[in-house]
């Protein structure tokens, strides 16, 4: 848990005081006056001033703010009603002094994984390859309709998927929603509709559809039939008593009827095949040699032209994804429990921290991009909101007034307390112990 606190401090606080120092350096570069650029929230503990503004670490370390005279009403400038007026400034140093926190946001986000990229990115090898389907789960939605394996799925409600990982994407934010897959087989292509199920607290779909896995034996534990007949992590299963196996679920469908009996696998090691004989163990009636379904993963350690290139693409790819889901929950398409707040931040930055430097770096740059995109939506107290403001005010040339922009602001922010609340319940439901949630949640 203290490893968690810690790394959200970090990631968040790096994350705003870069969205922050975006403002800041706008409003340096248009000569617009920064009374404030504080590092961290609350009582000033120490600073300096330099050039009219105060450099300042304050008390609370979760991000920072900026304080510029004249950029709207937000910033500290007026107090209390009855106020007056004061000078803006103009309209399109505003804009851009706005637009640049999210813009530092998301040029950052490239700049953290492009970095990862080049320390190297471990990621399932079959998340970048075509979405061909290599086994269905018995019982599962997508057994219950026209799909069989190696059918190569193209297009999901219209929206065409080339990569594995678009159409997990696509699934995960479906739960209990129907969707329709165009599928490929044999040079033909027709339509099936299917209705993913909701599965764990998160809210996530589930088809049952799963892709290729090559058959290697990435762990062979210890205590294991497998283990126990001589099996060995990397080796490759050719055969089951002369059956080719094509894939690892080929293993699963020819051991799991055979429980108790003697099995020849023929197998692939440092080049060579041998024989090995196991027999495989009787758990709940199916046969089991004990090596667990792990997808072979691919390190892509780049160089850095290279891995800006895959950053910059991997950053378009997210943000195209981000706003189809933002169009999913408004639609009420995809559930709102797949939203996370604080403490799901903090859980997953603390796991990114325990996988290593990479990793966290990599999530940093993810949550960079994140927090620059929500900054720019349309909604008043964000950046997009104000910017909203001004393009409006731009269209009917002149400004509103002080009173008005605030109560829009009053808005915002209850809709964002809202938001929070909303997302809070969330974070605490899903980690809530078994018990309390069936007592509280279940049927």
């Amino acid at each position: 848990m203290l490893l968690s606190v810690l790394a959200f401090i970090v990631v968040i606080g790096v994350l705003v005081v870069i969205h922050e120092a975006g403002h800041f350096g706008m409003a340096r570069f248009l000569d617009a006056p920064v009374e404030v650029f504080s590092v961290g929230f609350g009582r000033r503990l120490w600073g300096l001033e330099r050039g009219g503004t105060d450099y300042r670490i304050s008390l609370v370390p979760l991000g920072g703010y900026v304080r510029i005279p004249g950029l709207g009403p937000d910033e500290s400038d007026v107090v209390g009603d009855g106020a007056e007026e004061i000078d803006l400034l103009p309209r399109w140093k505003r804009a851009l002094i706005l637009f640049a926190g999210p813009v530092t946001n998301i040029i950052a986000a490239v700049f953290f994984i492009g970095i990862a990229y080049m320390m190297g990115v471990e990621t399932p090898a079959f998340r970048t390859q075509p979405p061909v389907v290599g086994w269905i789960d018995p019982g599962s939605p997508a057994a219950d309709v026209d799909l069989f394996v190696g059918d190569l799925i193209v297009a999901v409600d219209g929206t065409e998927v080339t990569m594995w990982s678009e159409l997990e994407t696509s699934i995960v934010t479906s739960a209990e929603n129907a969707v329709v897959l165009d599928v490929e087989r044999l040079g033909q292509r027709h339509q099936v509709t299917m209705t993913p199920e909701s599965v764990t607290r998160y809210g996530f779909g589930y088809s049952g559809i799963q892709p290729p896995v090559d058959p290697v034996l990435v762990q062979v534990p210890a205590g294991s039939a497998a283990r126990a007949a001589g099996l060995l992590p990397g080796d490759r299963v050719l055969a089951v008593d002369d059956v080719p196996v094509g894939q690892f679920y080929d293993l699963i469908r020819l051991i799991s009827p055979r429980p108790g009996e003697e099995i020849t696998l023929r197998v692939l090691r440092d080049g060579d095949e041998l024989e090995i004989v196991v027999v495989p163990r009787d758990v709940g009636g199916e046969g089991k040699i004990g090596v667990p379904l792990i997808p072979p993963s691919k390190i892509e350690h780049l160089g850095p032209i290279a891995a800006f290139s895959k950053a910059t693409g991997d950053c378009r790819r997210m943000t195209i994804e981000t706003f189809r889901i933002i169009g999913r929950l408004l639609t009420r398409k995809t559930s709102i429990k797949q939203v996370s707040g604080p403490i799901g931040i903090a859980q997953i930055s603390g796991e990114a921290a325990r996988s290593g430097l990479d990793s966290l770096i990599w999530f940093m740059g993810l949550i960079s991009l994140q927090l620059g995109i929500f900054n720019l939506l349309p909604i008043p107290i964000l950046d997009g909101g104000h910017l909203t403001i001004i393009a409006f005010e731009s269209a009917i040339r002149r400004d509103l007034s002080l009173k008005v922009k605030e109560r829009i602001l009053e808005i915002g922010f209850y809709a964002l307390i809202l938001l929070m609340v909303v997302v809070l319940f969330n974070d605490i439901v899903k980690i809530l112990p078994n018990s309390i949630y069936n007592f509280f949640f279940s049927s």
